[in-house]
């Protein structure tokens, strides 16, 4: 039925003071107490104040308090879950981490297909490949003429894309830090990429408005997907079952563009899908182009992040109003979910697998929930979606002090979280820290 044309629901926030795993790793050294500050907020409500008292228990367990219109249950030392009175008693559960790696200007990040890696580009066109676990830097290469926007990992987790403000695409190898390829056609910034299947073919999209098919191995574009009036800010791509009929020859530079489409996320307000198989640009009275679908976001603002998963059929977009919507790949005429938990941009989104968490099974075994980074810094993770029911925060991933956009990777299969912030900062979450202290920068 869809709920085209209502506004979107709004979503509890929790944030907490930046340091509060600082005042728990003090207590836990000095067997002490402490106290941290949490807000809530929700759009038409009043925020909510409270404070988060710790004390340290039998074998060294932290216990959390909560006061002044807060009710709080202590997860693990680095984890608590919030309960709300002011809300209809919603709950949220937090995460923190102190496992922080100090790199400068982050502008992109990615995580290798197992979780061993992790890749970041920065503004000074650095790229830099490291261990996940451990935060140590293992190449730093000059990748790019101007900065990094765009970095992502091959299926084999030994090869890197990476994109730039150069208008270039590059491949590098994170054995040794050779680059064997370059690929120029687009005449701006490149700002996002995709991988079809072993990686043969890659996708990449451009403030210059175009979405490009490319061949690795020669270093050339196939053919021009689309032309857009807008810059193109974001791609998802995955498989579907066409329905967009060509008369297309297959080009023999082609590998596995068969059944894959291209999501789109335009700055005028756009979202498209985009058959690669049967997609083109087309000349007719300024740029036009074949697209599976095509439909305009909530109040026509500026896309800024995209995601596609064909496993469960959702298609994903995020606005900088700070709104995510929802929708069927089979039925993209219709709005299943539409929410907004604040008014920052949406920078990531990620469909991650069901949770094995117990508050997700009972809300939906087999359903995928969204990871979802915001331009303030923010990361939450939602419930598991489900068709139209109303969407929920699962959790908060908070607890350090940065600004700028912030994106999030899933490591191999989770349940931990690489999320980084533009101004300094790669940081690791997971659900499993226990009664351990955060690990310390590096």
């Amino acid at each position: 039925m869809g709920i085209e044309g209502s506004t979107p629901t709004a979503l509890v926030q929790v944030t907490v003071q930046a340091d509060w795993t600082d005042v728990i790793a003090d207590a836990l050294r000095l067997n002490s107490t402490g106290t941290f500050w949490v807000s809530c907020y929700k759009r038409g409500s009043p925020s909510v104040h409270g404070a988060a008292k710790v004390a340290i228990v039998e074998d060294r367990k932290v216990q959390f308090t909560g006061h002044d219109g807060i009710i709080l249950e202590t997860i693990t030392n680095y984890s608590f879950r919030v309960k709300i009175p002011e809300y209809d008693n919603v709950q949220v559960e937090v995460y923190g981490t102190g496992r922080r790696s100090n790199i400068a200007k982050i502008s992109c990040m990615d995580v290798s297909p197992e979780g061993a890696l992790f890749a970041t580009g920065s503004e000074d066109g650095t790229l830099r490949i490291g261990e996940t676990e451990s935060g140590r830097i293992t190449q730093e290469l000059k990748a790019h003429i101007q900065y990094v926007n765009t970095c992502r990992f091959f299926p084999s987790g030994q090869v890197v894309l990476s994109g730039g403000g150069d208008f270039l695409l590059k491949v590098w190898s994170v054995l040794d830090g050779s680059c064997p390829v370059a690929m120029k056609g687009h005449t701006k910034p490149i700002t996002d990429t995709a991988i079809i299947e072993r990686g043969r073919n890659v996708v990449s999209s451009s403030n210059d408005g175009t979405v490009k098919l490319w061949e690795v191995a020669s270093g050339t574009t196939i053919r021009t997907l689309s032309q857009h009036e807008g810059r193109v800010n974001a791609i998802a791509l995955d498989s579907w079952e066409s329905t967009v009929k060509t008369s297309l020859a297959l080009d023999p530079k082609e590998v596995g563009t068969d059944g894959k489409l291209v999501i789109a996320a335009s700055e005028n307000g756009t979202l498209y899908g985009l058959d690669v198989r049967a997609s083109e640009e087309v000349k007719l009275q300024g740029y036009e182009h074949v697209a599976a679908f095509q439909r305009k976001s909530y109040n026509k603002a500026p896309l800024r992040a995209c995601a596609y998963s064909a496993q469960h059929s959702l298609v994903v977009s995020g606005t900088s109003e700070g709104v995510v919507e929802i929708f069927d790949i089979r039925k993209t005429d219709q709005v299943l979910n539409r929410f907004q938990r604040g008014t920052a941009g949406i920078s990531s989104i990620v469909v991650s697998a069901p949770s094995s968490s117990s508050s997700a099974l009972t809300s939906g075994q087999n359903c995928p929930g969204l990871i979802i980074g915001c331009e303030d810094s923010g990361v939450y993770e939602t419930k598991p979606i489900q068709g139209e029911t109303t969407v929920q925060v699962l959790r908060e991933y908070v607890g350090y002090d940065l600004d700028g956009p912030a994106r999030a990777r899933v490591v191999g299969h989770g349940p931990a979280l690489v999320a980084i912030s533009k101004e300094g900062g790669l940081l690791r979450f997971s659900g499993t820290l226990g009664g351990v202290a955060p690990v310390p920068a590096v």
